[in-house]
């Protein structure tokens, strides 16, 4: 019978993407990128998103492709509303891949491949002249275009990662996978940003193993400040939990209590010795994946 912290180290390799899944992606994303030059002239792209932040878990379904364009790319020399636009990327992407079906989502244009698996967020954006790196994106919710940086988010995650002796990351994938196990009641991003500042408060205890401390300590934080704004990391949007509907939060924080009830429950079994109850609750959390024998 493995140990608690053998078995975490186990289940954090197997959430980590394949080499195949990582060439594939980068290959896909030419395509998509090579696709809607012939439309609508992107002079840039930016694998974004919790695959830019290395934080994706498998298997690899959605990734963000920023795509930076011109202004010249609405037709008229003009920005286009946000819906207007997305439309337009979306009637690009549907002449480029007959028989796909585009989806628009508040700020992005998803479309998925088969055979592989993978699909693309794509998010158009175009550069603020008066603020190089700094882009523009549609918010249909809002109506609107507004302020982002996937970079200023891959560095605010690299930082928040260093700072927890590179162990953050791990963390945020077994996270977003018992969230995914739960249906995703919160929302992906929001998870992460909130475990870049739990992180900070975290000191673990020379018994249990470190990870299972810090997804106890993770789930407790997060249970406790969900309902607080959550501002962009970047500095430069709406808060991350914008938009997120007061049942989605309560829920959320419902199911985040509960987690944070059992790891602690397993810290007290590890802390007993007792392995085997310890890794059939951290299994309860986090799926088959987990190995406990």
């Amino acid at each position: 019978m493995p140990t608690v912290a053998q078995s975490f180290e186990q289940f954090m390799q197997d959430l980590e993407l394949r080499e195949g899944e990582n060439r594939e992606a980068q290959r896909q994303e030419r395509v998509v990128f090579d696709a809607l030059r012939h439309h609508l002239s992107p002079r840039e792209s930016i694998l974004s998103g919790s695959y830019g932040r290395n934080t994706a878990i498998r298997p690899l379904h959605d990734i963000d492709l920023f795509l930076i364009f011109t202004t010249d790319s609405s037709g008229n020399g003009k920005v286009l509303q946000p819906q207007e636009f997305l439309e337009r990327v979306a009637q690009a992407l549907r002449k480029e891949f007959r028989g796909k079906q585009p989806r628009l989502q508040n700020r992005s244009v998803n479309i998925e491949f088969s055979g592989t698996g993978i699909g693309f967020d794509v998010v158009p954006a175009f550069e603020d002249l008066r603020q190089p790196g700094i882009y523009w994106i549609p918010d249909m919710r809002l109506g609107q275009w507004i302020r982002s940086n996937p970079r200023k988010h891959i560095a605010a995650c690299d930082e928040a990662n260093r700072k927890a002796m590179q162990r953050l990351k791990p963390l945020i994938k077994a996270i977003k996978r018992w969230n995914q196990l739960q249906g995703k009641p919160v929302p992906s991003f929001l998870l992460e940003v909130m475990a870049y500042e739990g992180i900070a408060s975290f000191q673990p205890e020379s018994h249990p193993s470190v990870y299972a401390q810090g997804m106890a300590h993770l789930f407790q934080f997060m249970s406790e400040h969900i309902r607080a704004d959550w501002k962009d990391p970047a500095g430069l949007g709406p808060p991350v939990n914008a938009g997120v509907g007061e049942g989605h939060l309560q829920q959320g924080q419902q199911r985040l209590s509960g987690a944070s009830r059992k790891a602690a429950r397993a810290l007290e079994l590890e802390r007993r010795v007792d392995m085997p109850g310890a890794n059939e609750l951290w299994r309860e959390l986090l799926g088959t994946d987990y190995p406990v024998r």
